[in-house]
């Protein structure tokens, strides 16, 4: 029982972390640089790198989420 407990406190850990670093690891990393806009057309070069960069974030800090909810639920199972 305690071994879960501390897997859902380290699952949760490791999605805040994910989540609040979100912006550090998208500079750091590039990781808008593989995102893909569809309406390229449409905006300007500034605004096309700025929606980019803004969704790399949201994807990033939505990976965090699903690493830290296993973690919520195990935690709401064992102290039930």
């Amino acid at each position: 029982m305690t071994i879960l407990k501390i897997l859902a406190f380290i699952l949760i850990v490791a999605g805040a972390v994910m989540v609040y670093g979100a912006q550090w690891a998208v500079r750091k990393y590039g990781l808008d640089r593989n995102i893909k806009c569809g309406f390229e057309d449409q905006m300007e070069e500034e605004e096309i790198l700025q929606y980019k960069f803004n969704r790399a974030i949201v994807n990033f800090k939505m990976q965090g989420m699903l690493v830290a909810l296993p973690g919520l639920i195990l935690l709401l199972v064992l102290f039930r």
